[in-house]
């Protein structure tokens, strides 16, 4: 793969399909499912990479002092709604592929 002559960041989305299509830019990095969805709606296609660029993961916060055990008892359903496949199942509703995106165990503890 050629080095990167020059990195551009664009602080509104919308440009960044832009670039590809005014040929500014030979490639871009962005949320997925947020390029999956343009090609969607746009009817264009980009070939996007196999490997990830990064995993993220996604928490939800709860007050430090809080005692009420919320954080257990939401973790526990997630983990149940993955087991059962509701959580690939209320993905799926919305992207394809839903496998994907409940890669998940890396962030366990």
């Amino acid at each position: 793969m050629p080095k990167p002559r020059e990195i551009i960041s664009v602080q509104n989305r919308e440009l960044i399909y832009s670039f590809l299509g005014k040929q500014y830019a030979d490639a871009v990095a962005a949320h997925e499912t947020a390029i999956l969805q343009y090609m969607k709606d746009y009817g264009v296609t980009y070939r996007i990479l196999d490997e990830p660029l990064m995993q993220v993961g996604i928490g939800v916060a709860f007050d430090k002092n809080d005692d009420r055990g919320l954080a257990e008892q939401l973790t526990e359903t997630f983990r149940e709604m993955r087991e059962d496949g509701t959580a690939e199942e209320i993905i799926g509703q919305y992207l394809d592929n839903p496998g994907q995106y409940l890669e998940v165990d890396a962030y366990e503890k």
